[in-house]
């Protein structure tokens, strides 16, 4: 993965926030893949100073819009995760996985795993995952968000973004209006030949 300078340069004069709707279209129109939550796990992994360091700045100025959906179910807490949705670049991986509410901190046991083995697409331990994202954190705490059951009655579809809280700590929320507000995102390109991912800049 690599960072083209020149785009986030040109982004850093001027920022421009999406909600994922409208980046999914963007990166469709570029014939990008739009940086999904696995994706982020992966470059947290890899320790790519680099790339960790770009992103860092996402998180900090608006938070980092991901590819990655939520569909939850209205009555109880089986939900649907979905990386690259809608994404005509490439197929889009999907797991159902029962997501508890998490309102910040959390207790680090088997549903937690299980949704973050789902979230992040990945057969690492909860406590793996956590050393991970400690790459990115100023604190070393990571706190979850997902909607309370009503909330989730109202509206099922969310998408999930990344950013950082309160105390530097490393915000996941799986709550967010996919036609909200929005924030900032990436593109990834994907290398047919050698199916290798290069992360882009931040897009105008």
């Amino acid at each position: 993965m690599q960072i083209n300078k020149e785009a986030e340069c040109e982004i850093i004069k001027k920022p421009i926030k999406k909600n994922q709707k409208d980046w999914i279209d963007y990166f469709n129109n570029k014939r990008e893949k739009m940086i999904s939550a696995s994706d982020i796990y992966k470059i947290a992994k890899k320790e790519n100073k680099a790339i960790i360091g770009s992103l860092k700045k996402d998180f900090e100025e608006s938070g980092e819009v991901t590819s990655t959906r939520i569909i939850y179910n209205k009555d109880n807490l089986n939900a649907e995760i979905i990386h690259d949705v809608d994404s005509k670049i490439v197929t889009s991986k999907k797991y159902k996985v029962k997501i508890p509410v998490f309102d910040g901190d959390f207790e680090e046991n088997k549903e937690a795993e299980k949704y973050l083995q789902a979230l992040f697409d990945t057969k690492d331990s909860i406590d793996k995952i956590l050393k991970v994202f400690t790459k990115f954190g100023k604190d070393k705490k990571l706190r979850l968000w997902t909607p309370s059951q009503s909330s989730r009655g109202d509206k099922q579809v969310r998408s999930v973004e990344l950013y950082f809280g309160n105390f530097g700590r490393f915000d996941v929320d799986g709550g967010s209006w996919f036609g909200g507000s929005g924030g900032l995102s990436r593109g990834v390109i994907i290398s047919s030949a050698k199916q290798t991912k290069k992360l882009r800049g931040k897009s105008k």
